[in-house]
């Protein structure tokens, strides 16, 4: 059992003491009267109190009613809410005064219930000491002998003189232990109160020590995703700055090669190529301060994904005078602008392969979809690549699938094919 429990027990067993002894003062001391009366004896016992003694009946009344009282305002302040709780205390401390002097003061363990109760309702170290400073001070004024000499009483000891004295005697000792055992569950109340709340520090002090030590790893996590997320900009920059360049560089150079080879012949077909090889390294340029400002191809930012892989393959076969094409059969898509990204740059480096790395004169791009799966197909009639060792291209296309959960097949046997699948985790299809 742990101190919670054990102390709210200690608690019951004091209300449940308290109760009988209420009950045994106040029927020994009514019985007593109504015994004297009935024996001719009331002469006798007169001279021996100062006072008259209460009617049985309303002694026995007035005690039961406020301590059932007391207990009803116990009950509602533990299971219910209360705005003001001070006007429940004083409520309770009324009732505890009353049971007292209904008892002639002949029984003041009471208040220590009273005070055992109130003990948890005052939190911080300089309150703790109230409830116990003010019960002390209480317990000692409703003493018996101190209140008799301000007030006409009459005391227990007196109504247990009228019996014999064995019967006396046990009267008295069943008095004392009932109020020596109060005092006992008091104090162990207190100590059960004292190392609950010595626990709770305990607790807060080790709950401390974990939350600096989460926020420590927390810290250090925070700085090792800082460190993580730079290294990935950093790759895409990477990525975004080699596509366009060496989509860029390659349509320049197959541009020139070709202005080169009918220089002699047509000066006015030479302009024309050099105007496209022109229009290339403008959008190329572009391009590149659009990935080193972290922004998308300009293409995509202007129009459509379709329109914008069209506009690419234009410029593209129009500088390089390779034969480009694309077969869409998979409609017309709308894609999140991540997965747009993606599909443009695996086109856009599978074109630019073909050319720079595989002397193709003709590239052939399909576009299909089963489900909720894109894919895309390069082919090319270039020189191939028997044993392929993936470069730099082929690792970004293939890190630019892995976060889409897709998945590319590179084959380079007869030509060379890039075979690109594409989940559309946001995309739908546009009628």
């Amino acid at each position: 059992m742990d101190t919670s429990a054990l102390k709210n027990s200690t608690l019951s067993f004091m209300k449940s003491f308290n109760c009988i002894t209420v009950l045994y003062i106040s029927v020994v001391s009514a019985v007593t009267i109504i015994k004297i009366g009935n024996s001719g004896g009331a002469l006798m016992f007169l001279k021996k109190v100062n006072t008259l003694p209460p009617v049985p009946e309303k002694m026995f009344f007035i005690s039961l009613s406020f301590f059932v009282l007391l207990m009803v305002l116990m009950y509602m302040h533990d299971n219910y809410e209360i705005k003001h709780q001070w006007y429940i205390i004083v409520m309770e401390f009324i009732c505890t005064v009353f049971v007292i002097a209904a008892l002639q003061i002949n029984y003041n363990g009471i208040i220590l219930l009273f005070v055992a109760h109130i003990m948890k309702y005052f939190e911080g170290s300089s309150k703790k000491l109230i409830p116990l400073t003010l019960g002390s001070a209480f317990f000692l004024i409703f003493d018996f002998n101190v209140c008799s000499d301000f007030f006409k009483i009459t005391s227990f000891e007196t109504y247990t003189e009228y019996y014999i004295g064995t019967v006396a005697a046990i009267l008295l000792l069943i008095k004392n232990l009932f109020t020596t055992l109060n005092i006992i569950l008091f104090i162990v109340y207190s100590i059960l109160h004292l190392r609950e709340q010595m626990d709770e520090k305990d607790e807060i002090n080790s709950l401390n020590e974990r939350l600096q030590a989460a926020n420590r790893e927390l810290e250090n996590y925070a700085a090792e995703s800082e460190k993580l997320a730079q290294t990935r900009e950093r790759n895409r920059l990477a990525r975004e700055i080699h596509d366009t360049l060496g989509h860029t560089l390659t349509g320049i150079i197959a541009g020139i090669d070709a202005a080169s080879a009918v220089a002699d012949v047509s000066p006015e077909t030479l302009k024309r190529y050099l105007s496209l090889v022109s229009d290339v390294a403008r959008q190329g340029m572009m391009d590149v301060r659009r990935s080193v400002n972290e922004l998308r191809p300009d293409a995509l930012e202007q129009r459509d994904l379709l329109s914008a892989i069209h506009k690419m393959i234009s410029q593209m076969s129009a500088a390089t005078k390779v034969n480009i094409t694309l077969d869409n059969s998979a409609g017309r898509l709308s894609f999140g602008e991540d997965e747009e990204e993606v599909v443009y740059r695996i086109i856009q480096e599978s074109i630019t392969n073909s050319i720079r790395h595989g002397k193709a004169d003709t590239v052939r791009i399909w576009m299909t979809r089963e489900y909720n799966i894109v894919t895309i197909t390069i082919k090319d009639n270039g020189i191939g690549a028997p044993n392929i060792e993936p470069g730099f291209g082929l690792t970004h296309m293939k890190e630019r699938l892995d976060m889409l959960g897709g998945k590319i097949h590179v084959d380079g046997n007869d030509g060379f094919c890039v075979v690109a699948e594409i989940p559309m985790r946001w995309g739908t299809e546009v009628e």
